[in-house]
């Protein structure tokens, strides 16, 4: 990349800093900033068309994902999951399956050249939920905790999710024979397994240890988190496995390890979620700049279509039927099924794992993730902070009596 776009993404991080704070209340997030960011980029020629596969700002986006799927996993340790269980649970285990469904029988529909294996695999790539794209949806504090909590959890775990089921649908299109299949588990996702246990359960095993001794400093565990995550990456990676599903699987063992300390470890992971808020903002402006700029022309009236159905039915109807019995009132069924944006693990999905691997259809794929998360960026982006707060002037109007009668929020 020529240093006139680093300078430029450099610059609008900094300007972005000095008004962040203003800005967490209100519509403009910062994925939306960014991609705007990136708009502008490639509107006034500072960027160049590339093949992001094929650059340096593919390795970019690839260990900003590692990053984020370690920190994800491993601060689902920390978090109170233990407490109520049961919506995360839900939204996981059967809302996300029922999402993968209704969404590639939809695009099945619509895109009826993409093929049965294509139409999943763009569901699967729509799947995973990001957190960075509604902040206020998770961090106000109006709202009850335990729907904050169950949408933090099920995007801090979705996208690791999604991705086996990725690799493996992406296997059985670009390959005709057992051989590739068994390639697949026992290279792929076996190594990576392996790796990520290794590397996570040994380096917070390290880490307890020198705590025990008092001899790091609390700053280096921090530290250290974004060492261990994109390393496990990279060992995988170079041994022939997944490195995003090693480094997902060493965040869970990370996680857990470390999280048996006395001491408050949900600080530990500060560092590296500083580390990941920088390089998702400019994960954001290289998907405008990169991917959304070039691909204009992939706004046809079929991926439009598709994008409204995958951020409205697609989602909200899997979320309400994941909820039966557990008593939610529609307000709160319509705030966690509105409340699933796309945003950057879909952006990797389709932009390098894609086109690296050369699918078929691959075009229609990448082009109606593109505009599927365009349209996220801006209507959630900009719908977060009211929602948050419509959602949350609802829930204290609620008489004391009728919120006893479902589980604690």
């Amino acid at each position: 990349m020529a240093s006139g776009p680093i300078i430029y993404i450099s610059a609008a991080l900094f300007a972005y800093a000095l008004v962040s704070k203003r800005l967490a209340s209100s519509p403009l997030s910062g994925p939306l900033v960014f991609t705007t960011v990136g708009l502008v980029a490639y509107a006034t020629g500072i960027v160049k068309p590339i093949t992001v596969s094929d650059s340096p700002i593919g390795v970019v986006l690839e260990l900003t994902l590692a990053l984020l799927l370690f920190t994800d996993a491993s601060r689902v340790q920390l978090r109170s999951w233990h407490a109520d269980m049961e919506l995360p649970t839900r939204l996981l285990t059967i809302g996300m399956p029922l999402t993968i469904i209704l969404g590639s029988a939809i695009a099945y529909l619509v895109f009826p050249s993409i093929g049965i294996i294509g139409a999943v695999i763009v569901a699967t790539i729509l799947a995973p939920t990001d957190a960075a794209l509604g902040q206020a949806v998770i961090t106000n504090r109006r709202v009850p905790v335990r729907i904050r909590e169950a949408l933090g959890v099920e995007s801090g775990l979705n996208d690791g999710i999604a991705l086996p089921i990725l690799l493996f649908l992406i296997t059985l299109d670009a390959t005709e024979g057992g051989a590739a299949f068994w390639s697949f588990f026992v290279e792929g996702i076996g190594i990576a397994v392996l790796v990520g246990l290794v590397l996570g359960i040994g380096a917070a095993s390290a880490i307890r240890f020198a705590l025990e001794r008092s001899s790091i400093a609390r700053h280096w565990v921090r530290i250290s988190l974004a060492v261990v995550a994109l390393g496990t990456y990279l060992v995988a990676d170079h041994l022939g496995g997944s490195g995003f599903v090693a480094a997902y699987v060493a965040g869970l063992a990370f996680g857990r390890v470390l999280g048996r300390l006395d001491a408050p470890s949900e600080h530990f992971t500060e560092f590296g979620e500083e580390i990941g808020t920088v390089l998702t903002m400019m994960s954001f402006s290289i998907f405008g700049a990169y991917l959304l700029a070039p691909n204009l022309n992939a706004f046809t009236a079929a991926t439009v279509f598709y994008a409204a159905l995958s951020l409205t039915a697609v989602r909200m109807i899997p979320v309400a039927l994941s909820m039966i019995g557990e008593d939610l009132t529609p307000p709160t069924l319509i705030y966690l099924g509105w409340f699933g944006p796309r945003g950057l693990a879909s952006i990797i999905f389709a932009g390098v794992l894609v086109e690296e691997l050369g699918i078929e259809q691959s075009e229609l794929i990448v082009g109606s993730v593109i505009v599927t998360v365009a349209l996220s960026v801006l209507l959630h982006g900009t719908t977060a902070p009211w929602g948050a707060n419509k959602y949350a002037d609802w829930y204290s109007s609620q008489p004391e009596a009728a919120r006893e009668n479902k589980p604690p929020e």
